[in-house]
């Protein structure tokens, strides 16, 4: 039941100009105040950065170089044909690992951050960057970034099929103006094509993720909406076609392999030839959640020193690919695992949890079923561990700008790793740990950033 109106959180963030899709400013049930996790959990995150980048630097460099033949069927089982087996040049230095909080087995407050999947493409900055400002936090996010950056520009570089996310990733190269960096936003059809198709409602129809149908205030004059919100100088000028070169910029490519055409791939390709820096190299295994069953090849632990190793067989669960070889243990511990898409799916369908089946809330015989059918497919597929996470009761604004409760929901921790580039020399490398948020789910315990999911700004105390 309400209990009294609270709807300046709401405005605070619609006037942000964040939306998604149609929707027009806030879709999420915004939470109340700021979620507090331990410093000890910040302090997890200090560890993790760096052990997940030299965990990719690992795999990387052991595929450039050949040797191991285990590591090389691993990336490219089942990938299709279609797919590049393009291998670029250069380090991740950026990703946005999910993680669940795994309640600590003695009752205290603690968790342990143990990871469900590794984005090398992800959304959320402009969504993360409204959330604290309207909370009024710090804008670490934009701050990492704008140290990341250290003067050069920033392009995201999207796919049409992700196309949702304009308004938020616009938001972000606002905000980065803020700090005296420049970003600009390309996607590999012209806004005006796709802003028409929308106008026509050939584009941007639910079901989308998040969002099975269109909410009662649906807006899809996508360029009235972009010039109320003083978001156009943050697109790309001249969009019609990708230009030969970004000069020094540094190109956060936004789609995976299967989003995008092979020719816009190797633009990616030549933009990093002519001097720009890809933040997720265009590298077709990069996004393949096969990588994270990487971590049980001996090749690549040898590759990885002790501490780096204990931190990663703490975070990462155990995960393979599912293969006949596998398909009787996972019969036979039905309630210990979960399948899902590790990629090159062609619908969209390997990020956001849908692909997602658990287990535990299988039948033998419906469990049976789901492990044929997705053995059958022409895709990876992997079965990783079940890992249980928090459960909170947590307070939200409505639509109506009313406190409402939602009780034992599933939570989701989500933070933006960037490698630290401004060390002093002969310093270790650190990462910038930022943007950290958290979603909360009901229901079935499938989280994901719906209409239905409360979204907070975490605060380290």
């Amino acid at each position: 039941m309400a209990t009294h109106s609270d709807d300046g959180l709401r405005r605070r963030l619609s006037d942000t100009g964040i939306g998604y899709a149609g929707v027009e400013g806030v879709w999420w049930r915004p939470a109340c105040e700021p979620f507090p996790l331990p410093n000890e959990v910040a302090g997890q995150l200090d560890e993790i950065g760096p052990a997940l980048f030299a965990f990719f630097d690992a795999i990387v460099d052991l595929y450039k170089s050949g040797t191991s033949h285990q590591l090389k069927w691993l990336l490219e089982y089942k990938v299709p044909d279609y797919i590049q087996r393009l291998v670029a040049e250069g380090r991740v230095d950026s990703l946005r690992p999910d993680f669940q909080l795994y309640p600590a087995s003695d009752g205290s407050s603690a968790y342990r951050l143990v990871l469900t999947e590794l984005e090398i493409c992800p959304s959320a900055h402009g969504f993360c960057h409204a959330m604290q400002a309207a909370y009024g936090l710090p804008i670490d996010l934009v701050e990492g970034f704008a140290r990341y950056l250290d003067g050069r520009n920033l392009l995201f570089a999207g796919t049409q099929a992700w196309s949702e996310f304009l308004f938020e990733q616009l938001l972000f190269c606002q905000a980065l103006a803020d700090e005296g960096i420049v970003g600009r936003v390309l996607y590999d059809l012209p806004l005006a094509t796709m802003a028409e198709e929308i106008r026509r409602g050939e584009r941007w129809l639910p079901p989308l993720f998040g969002i099975p149908e269109k909410t009662p205030d649906w807006n899809d004059d996508v360029l009235g909406r972009l010039r109320e919100h003083d978001l156009e100088s943050f697109l790309w000028p001249i969009d019609e076609t990708w230009p030969l070169d970004v000069g020094d910029a540094v190109v956060f490519r936004f789609g995976y392999f299967d989003c995008f055409r092979a020719k816009t791939l190797h633009h990616f390709q030549r933009w990093q030839s002519a001097g720009a820096y890809l933040l997720n190299p265009t590298t077709f295994f990069l996004e393949n959640k096969s990588i994270m069953a990487a971590l049980n090849l001996a090749a690549v632990r040898r590759r990885l020193d002790e501490s780096s190793l204990a931190v990663l067989d703490r975070c990462i669960p155990e995960t393979f690919l599912l293969t006949e070889e596998s398909l009787a243990r996972l019969y036979d511990e039905r309630a210990d695992w979960v399948v899902k898409y590790a990629a090159y799916d062609g619908g969209n369908k390997a990020w956001g949890g849908r692909s997602l089946e658990i287990g535990a809330r299988h039948t033998a015989e419906s469990w049976q079923d789901v492990l044929e059918r997705y053995l059958a497919l022409p895709w990876p597929v992997v079965a990783q561990r079940a890992i249980p996470t928090a459960r909170v009761d947590l307070c939200y604004v409505d639509n109506g700008g009313s406190r409402q409760l939602l009780r034992d929901g599933h939570t989701r921790l989500r933070v933006f790793f960037l490698r630290d580039n401004l060390l002093p020399g002969g310093l270790r490398a650190r990462t910038i740990a930022c943007g950290s948020h958290i979603t909360i789910s009901g229901g079935s315990g499938c989280v994901s950033e719906g209409l239905d999911a409360i979204q907070a700004p975490v605060v380290f105390v």
